[in-house]
């Protein structure tokens, strides 16, 4: 058979969409290593004191080795040492007559697997076998800390060892063969022919498993391997491999896959250049091919893990927070303390944390802020090593739950700030040996604030929406909040060798309730990722939609241009938006989906984010409440203004509209004929407005979050008398004072600022009447809680004023400084 060289190409080549964002899908090559632990489980006395160590590692997320059901006592021996970083062999008379012992610790000590002695007994010395193997070994106590320091100062990288983001302590499934065997076992026949003439192929062996295909035999032509690569949908599948010889040419296969019962038949051409002829292979299967035999879990991927230690704090515990990062950057442990806002605490954990400290405490633990991150934290699977930040104080609810077991490092006293931090480091250690302190290079794909979509249920098309969407590093996270209740979300993407497009699952847990699966398949189309697939709970399940644009990093991303109309002009307003569009210029407008959820919230995220507001001035405009809201929360943040008159501005001169623009710049576009230019003047103001944000973005200093919202009141004095303010919110959130509330009955908003020395001032606006100005010095306790103490002014009069928070929480906290376990 003369057979010329072919080029081969897979069935199928898993192609990266979006070349804008680099998705790590590389598999491990490394094998995952893991602690085994060898002991007499008829050791009555010795066996609680095992599954006690055994639940302190499973509980911090180191890999323990679990064997499969049913598996024989030779596969659990081989490939529980295999695989182990280290045996803890625990010694008894028991484990001494032990045969499964005796092969165990013999196979460990004959492939050189680290063995640590941990001694439940001090009495008992091991003899005979036992004796001999354990005599070299390093021994110590049951103690969690010191087998952990043991395992270190053997030169164990325990940090291997943690469990990544999503993986469990479980046994691995064992994969099965579609098809294993060989032609003397009368399995498998296969032939090829040529110029009518048929030459079998004589394997010694062939698999068909997880959509590959290897094998090895001989026909005429001499000795060959076959490798490739097939493909399988309802029952039928196509197949493509390439048989190379020793020293000669390969040949490419193509064919078909044809199921019956046990039966499957592979047929199809062989080809060398312009030559070809067909070949016909039968298969006798281990049992029925059934669907589900060829459903894979997702490939393992090599993801990302975090370098640093990353703290979790409360807005009260921002100077705790900051000084243990310090100290331990000091000591040569990476850490970082994020932001104090939702989304980036999840981020971080996302992209940096390799484990996260929390800062418990009564006013960490009624912080939403910090549920919903540690929520995430703990969906994702990162390792928490928590500090108590408070005495007396016992954690609860949400924080009880998550925090359940695991060992707490008290750090309330400041005079042993030192000492505590070495005990902390102690704690971090197993999991930051080998850390290094660079920074990651992350593949940021999605990073969003708002995505929507919809998911059905019954037949109803129910709106789907989320506060903060990422996919980093082939990891997914997020928050939102919908008519069930708060919720995070954790999972992961990656490519698959069945499909061009990425695959993903993730799975939304409602805090302190239930959680719903969610999987499909993510595709793109001019630079949005479109997620579709299906929903699951229990028996229930349906399809659900997302959209999030893809994402690209620009300095612009960081604020837009605000389009201020009445949805009378709504055309005009349209074009202007879409030239702008072109322009590659951000803007905030309410049809392109910018207006949604709450309508007040979402307007107020418009004003404030936005590096200028274009109102679209108009009669209509002048007459709208929701209009004027937006320009007057405009005016009061201090937001560049630009009036575009789209009607004679003598039609609404007398109204708040009028008034309000009087002094500024205007932009006329009445004139349809004028509209180009008139457009190059709004341009002109654009530039100028997004480089003065720049230039202030840069000089601004980050503003610590003091208050996240809570029970609030105040009072101010006029003329010898109190009078009171309630308030349905109020708000210190990164520079930005927010509230609203009522007087004497009468409703008032309040926006204003704060520094980070103390520095309050804001207005306080009755709707629809007058404004009043509130200057004062903002106090912060370590709970949580503040008073703002200062002067208000109008006109022609001024009076002190206070606004503080209520503690409106029990104080049913013991103290529990005896035991450092939760």
């Amino acid at each position: 058979m003369s057979e010329t060289n072919s080029t081969f190409s897979p069935l199928t080549t898993s192609t990266m969409i979006l070349e804008k964002a680099a998705i790590p899908v590389a598999l491990s090559t490394v094998a995952k290593k893991h602690i085994f632990f060898a002991y007499a489980k008829d050791d009555e006395s010795g066996a609680p004191i095992v599954k006690k160590l055994k639940d302190h590692f499973i509980q911090r997320r180191f890999r323990v080795y679990h064997p499969r059901q049913n598996e024989d006592v030779n596969t659990k021996i081989a490939d529980g040492i295999e695989k182990a970083a280290a045996v803890l062999v625990f010694p008894s008379l028991a484990l001494e007559t032990s045969k499964p012992g005796l092969k165990l610790l013999n196979y460990a000590d004959q492939t050189k697997t680290p063995i640590i002695n941990i001694k439940i007994c001090e009495d008992f010395q091991p003899m005979a076998w036992l004796g001999a193997i354990l005599a070299p070994a390093k021994s110590c106590s049951t103690d969690f800390d010191e087998v952990i320091q043991t395992m270190i100062s053997m030169g164990i990288k325990t940090g291997d060892l943690v469990l990544e983001r999503g993986e469990k302590n479980e046994p691995q499934p064992i994969q099965e063969y579609l098809f294993q065997g060989e032609t003397n076992s009368g399995n498998l026949k296969a032939s090829y022919y040529q110029s009518d003439k048929e030459f079998p192929m004589k394997f010694k062996f062939l698999g068909l498993k997880d959509r590959k295909v290897f094998g090895q035999g001989d026909d005429k032509d001499g000795v060959f391997t076959l490798a490739g690569e097939y493909k399988i949908e309802n029952m039928l599948g196509v197949i493509e491999m390439k048989k190379e010889y020793v020293g000669k040419p390969p040949v490419t296969y193509k064919g078909n896959m044809l199921f019956q019962e046990l039966n499957c038949t592979i047929e199809g051409q062989w080809k060398m250049d312009d030559v070809s002829d067909k070949f016909v292979m039968h298969l006798t299967l281990p049992k029925s091919y059934t669907t589900h035999m060829e459903t894979m879990a997702p490939p393992k991927i090599s993801r990302k893990q975090g370098t640093k230690v990353m703290i979790s704090y409360c807005p009260c515990q921002v100077d705790l927070a900051q000084k243990i990062t310090k100290g331990l950057i000091a000591k040569g442990i990476p850490a970082v303390c994020p932001p104090m806002n939702v989304r980036e605490m999840i981020k971080t954990a996302v992209q940096k944390a390799r484990v996260v400290v929390p800062l418990m405490s009564k006013a960490y633990e009624a912080s939403n802020t910090a549920k919903h991150v540690l929520s995430y934290v703990d969906e994702a699977g990162i390792p928490i090593v928590p500090v108590k930040a408070q005495n007396p104080y016992s954690q609860s609810g949400w924080l009880g739950v998550i925090c359940a077991g695991a060992l707490w490092t008290q750090m309330t006293n400041a005079n042993e700030f030192e000492k505590t931090l070495d005990d902390l480091i102690k704690q971090l250690q197993p999991y930051m040996i080998d850390c290094d302190n660079q920074e990651e290079q992350n593949n940021v794909l999605v990073d969003e604030e708002f995505i929507e979509g919809y998911y059905m249920e019954s037949g109803e098309e129910i709106p789907f929406d989320f506060d903060m969407f990422s996919l980093i590093n082939g990891y997914i996270a997020g928050e939102g909040e919908d008519d069930v209740g708060s919720f995070v979300i954790n999972g992961e993407y990656y490519s698959s060798s069945d499909t061009e497009d990425l695959k993903f699952e993730f799975e939304k847990q409602y805090i302190e309730k239930y959680s719903i699966q969610y999987f499909g398949i993510i595709t793109e189309e001019d630079s949005v990722l479109f997620f579709d697939g299906r929903w699951s709970r229990g028996d229930l399940s349906d399809i659900f939609h997302l959209e999030a644009p893809i994402f690209e990093p620009t300095e612009s991303e960081k604020f837009h241009i605000m389009l201020s109309y009445n949805w009378s002009h709504q055309q005009k307003v349209k074009k202007i938006a879409n030239k702008l569009k072109e322009k590659k210029i951000p803007i905030w407008f309410d049809i392109d989906g910018d207006m949604k959820g709450n309508i007040n919230s979402a307007m107020a995220n418009g004003v404030e984010g936005a590096a200028m507001i274009i109102s679209f001035n108009t009669v209509a405009y002048s007459k709208s409440i929701n209009c004027q809201k937006e320009f007057t929360y405009a005016t009061q943040l201090k937001k560049t203004i630009l009036p575009v008159l789209l009607e004679n501005e003598k039609s609404f001169q007398d109204t708040w509209l009028g008034k309000a623009i009087e002094s500024l710049e205007k932009v006329n576009m009445e004139n349809e004929s004028e509209f180009d230019s008139s457009f190059d003047v709004i341009l002109q103001h654009i530039e100028k407005a997004c480089e003065e944000k720049v230039k202030e973005d840069d000089d601004e200093t980050e503003v610590i979050t003091r208050f996240e919202g809570g029970a609030v009141h105040g009072e101010y004095y006029e003329r010898d008398q109190s009078f009171d303010m309630t308030f349905d919110f109020f708000s210190l959130i990164e520079g930005s004072v927010a509230g609203q509330g009522s007087s004497n009955d009468i409703a008032f908003t309040i926006t204003g600022d704060y520094d980070n020395e103390g520095n309050v001032s804001f207005t306080k606006q009755y709707v629809g009447k007058h404004a009043v100005e509130y200057e004062g010095i903002l106090h912060c306790d370590e709970f949580g809680g503040f008073k703002i103490e200062g002067k208000w002014y109008t006109n022609n009069a001024t009076g002190d004023f206070y606004v503080e928070s209520i503690d409106d929480t029990n104080d049913d906290t013991n103290d529990d400084t005896t035991s450092n376990t939760s």
